[in-house]
């Protein structure tokens, strides 16, 4: 009877420990389910970024964690986000050639993970650096650096895993915010990121500065700018040269713009042969600059069996208390002054304004243009 119960006690005691393995397995299945439905909630690609880290941050145990980004053309990596904040700057090199992007200054592991899309491991100072590629489709979108003293294999399947979620998720929202044919951010995208940026300046200002308050800002006032890019005569291309070669030329003046704007620029296909541009925080004299050395790349690019194209701009600043359509019909009326006058220039809405050349009046709480 002694021994029945010993033997009874024991198979308890096995059933419970079951149990709790199994209850145990379970919350970490559940917590894995909750990290995977928090990373595909996201829409935004930089909210998405900041995401990967902190789930990965509850899984695995670190010194740091960098998740670095190619560039828009793919030319250098830059910073996306980082756990902590500062791990960047205590670990990689900083190469700053534009004002405002923050690009990562190369070395051999980031150069083979890149080249050979494979995990790379490094011991640095006593403290492992392990780079793992950040694929998206069949390109290498950027590189996760963990820095740890040690790293298991269980971390490890987990943060392959994630990454692999991470850039199955990363092509899906591509596919719906770009535009089929140039890769540039499509009209629907564009819509939703100036809602937001008009939210965000709201936020940061409680009050917004009057018609004439805006006309008397300083040149030196920063703040987000929106161009849009309209090229000349581009029916005629069309029609004389076909839609084949009309879409090519659609393809390399996109290409144009994400080589010539800053990384942190925003650029959008707007529909047919027309763009926009909207800049990162910029003086009014830089902005223009900006908006002018693109124009002059597209005067003296040759254009394959075109030859020359020339493009025409107007460029607006975006205010806290305007709408979107008013950003957007506001840069559209320095266009149209640009057209109409020669083509082939950068017109400021404001200086229009400013010289008399447009006028504008209040009108039941809106801004009329006449």
């Amino acid at each position: 009877m002694i021994q029945n119960g010993s033997a009874l006690l024991q198979f308890r005691t096995r059933i419970t420990a079951s149990k709790m393995g199994i209850a145990s397995m379970t919350q970490g299945v559940g917590q894995l389910l909750e990290s995977v439905i928090r990373i595909t909630a996201e829409r935004d690609k930089q909210s998405l970024e900041k995401v990967l880290l902190e789930t990965l941050a509850d899984f695995i145990d670190f010194d740091a964690l960098i998740l670095l980004r190619m560039s828009r053309c793919g030319e250098f990596l830059e910073e996306a986000a980082a756990i902590p904040g500062n791990a960047r700057q205590d670990r990689l090199e900083l190469v700053t050639r534009v004002p405002g992007e923050r690009r990562i200054k190369h070395d051999d592991g980031l150069d083979r993970c890149i080249d050979r899309r494979e995990i790379v491991s490094e011991a640095r100072n006593g403290t492992s650096r392990i780079l793992f590629p950040v694929v998206v489709g069949e390109n290498v979108a950027g590189i996760l650096a963990v820095y740890a003293h040690a790293i298991t294999n269980h971390a490890l399947i987990l943060i392959r895993g994630f990454l692999r979620i991470h850039g199955n998720f990363l092509a899906v929202l591509d596919d719906n915010e770009h535009d089929t044919l140039t890769g540039l951010l499509n009209r629907r995208t564009f819509d939703t990121r100036i809602a937001e940026l008009l939210s965000l300046s709201r936020t940061q200002s409680d009050t917004a500065p009057d018609v004439g308050a805006e006309r008397r800002e300083p040149n030196n006032a920063q703040g987000h700018w929106l161009g849009v890019l309209d090229i000349d005569h581009f029916k005629r291309i069309n029609d004389t040269h076909g839609h084949i070669y009309g879409d090519e030329v659609l393809l390399l003046f996109s290409g144009l713009m994400k080589k010539t704007f800053r990384s942190m620029d925003l650029l959008f296909r707007y529909g047919g042969e027309e763009f926009v541009a909207v800049l990162a925080p910029l003086a009014e004299s830089d902005a223009f600059a900006v908006f002018e050395r693109f124009r002059r790349q597209v005067e003296q690019f040759d254009f394959p069996q075109i030859g020359r194209v020339t493009v025409s701009i107007g460029m607006a600043k975006l205010y806290a208390q305007d709408h979107s359509t008013a950003v957007v019909e506001h840069a559209d009326k320095a266009l149209y002054y640009a057209k109409a006058n020669g083509r082939n220039q950068t017109r400021n809405y404001h200086q229009l304004i400013q010289a008399g050349i447009l006028n504008e009046q209040r009108h039941d709480g809106g801004v009329e243009l006449f």
